[in-house]
């Protein structure tokens, strides 16, 4: 079996001139995207061949950085990708701000500037950004992610490659969406790895319908993320070797020559959950969903746990914390958490059922709304923030923040 380290090591000799950019290319500029590489902030960056050889990788403590680390290097030292100019490199995350964001742009040999969007990292902050799209029209993330593009194309005449994974690829299509319409025309195509689908609103709108044709999506065969929201069709299944949400890593992902080892569908696996969420979706409304997301960070704050992966150590200890919490949580908070967790549960068995007696009919008909940002803080009973003005340069917020460590799902 082989995957995107495999493919770099296979064809990293093959320029561009021979053999022009490709789905898997794609991949692996989404892999780099979860780096942290010093000296990238302007617009002299570095190559990556240069960044590797005078060592600018920064060192993170995660699960996931020795593969990405492959990903890079394999990169660096091939022809193919060696001689690609990183720059413009932009990190912040901030909980006042409610946002996770980072983005880069790369020279690509075919004359072309990729824009590459960072998917979710390891901090909660991160995370609950992500849950908030479940109920909010726009989150920053998004916003930051179309203010970036306007930017980077005023930097360069080069058509536009957007590329992200994860919420990444959610970011790389909104900020499509989003922009105007003279930057619309120099996207050449929009990359999409197991990205989260848009709110309607979005979906709906005239700047999705003139980018929609140049959207490429890929997920793994059991995908729950890539099929979230108004997710992206037509969409490419991917064969991983891992199971269940552990596909979500890219590096699992089966490469065939140029190309990726694809499948004709997702399992049922992918199915009924894809279902049971949309249902769930279609059951709540915006306020409810959102005193869901609310409550359960709540519980969160509880343990003191800054990152995903403090929730999810010893043994899931953090988690049964979390649920030990609720008792501290606002009580309508509660029973709109403990209702809707149940009414979850509930869908789920009865998309089971459904499968197994084969009555499911798959139409997803159903439609679910999103709150607007202006609702939201009247809801949330706060003050709006707003996107601070600067997008790379601004240095204050990301020396608040510096440079986070990363591990997406």
């Amino acid at each position: 079996m082989a995957n995107i380290v495999d493919y770099l090591a296979w064809r990293g000799d093959v320029p561009f001139g021979l053999s022009p950019w490709n789905e898997v290319d794609g991949l692996a500029c989404a892999v780099l995207s979860y780096l942290n590489i010093h000296g990238l902030h302007d617009y002299r960056g570095w190559t990556l061949r240069e960044a590797k050889r005078i060592d600018l990788l920064i060192p993170e403590d995660s699960g996931s950085f020795q593969g990405r680390k492959k990903v890079f290097e394999a990169m660096a030292d091939s022809a193919r990708f060696g001689d690609c100019r990183m720059h413009h490199f932009i990190a912040v995350t901030d909980a006042e701000l409610g946002i996770q964001f980072s983005a880069m742009c790369i020279d690509l040999p075919d004359g072309t500037m990729g824009v590459l969007y960072r998917g979710t990292d390891n901090t909660l902050i991160g995370w609950r950004e992500d849950f908030n799209m479940a109920y909010q029209t726009r989150v920053p993330a998004q916003e930051a992610a179309a203010y970036y593009l306007e930017k980077a194309a005023e930097i360069t005449d080069r058509p536009l490659r957007l590329v992200g994974h994860s919420k990444g690829g959610n970011l790389a299509v909104y900020a499509a969406a989003c922009v105007p319409e003279k930057v619309q025309e120099r996207v050449r195509d929009i990359w999409s790895y197991d990205g989260p689908g848009m709110n309607m609103e979005t979906a709906r709108s005239e700047g999705y319908a003139r980018i929609s044709g140049k959207i490429r999506s890929f997920i793994p065969q059991t995908s729950i993320i890539g099929l979230l929201m108004e997710y992206f069709k037509p969409y490419t299944v991917v064969r991983s070797d891992a199971k269940g949400i552990e596909q979500h890593d890219p590096l699992t992902w089966q490469v065939y020559g140029r190309g990726f080892e694809t499948m004709e569908s997702v399992d049922s696996t992918a199915s009924v959950t894809c279902d049971t969420l949309h249902e769930w979706l279609a059951n709540s409304t915006p306020e409810q969903r959102g005193a869901f997301v609310e409550g359960m960070f709540r519980m969160a704050d509880n343990t003191n746990a800054t990152k995903m992966s403090d929730l999810l150590n010893e043994k899931f200890k953090s988690l049964r914390k979390i649920v030990g919490g609720r008792k501290d949580v606002d009580p309508e908070i509660r029973r709109i958490f403990n209702r809707l967790m149940a009414q979850a549960v509930s869908l789920g068995f009865g998309n089971v059922i459904e499968r197994v007696r084969g009555k499911t009919d798959g139409t997803g008909s159903e439609e679910w709304t999103t709150m607007d940002p202006k609702e939201q803080k009247k809801a949330d009973g706060a003050p709006g923030q707003e996107m601070p003005e600067g997008g790379e340069e601004n240095g204050p917020e990301e020396s608040k923040t510096g440079l986070d460590k990363t591990e997406e799902l």
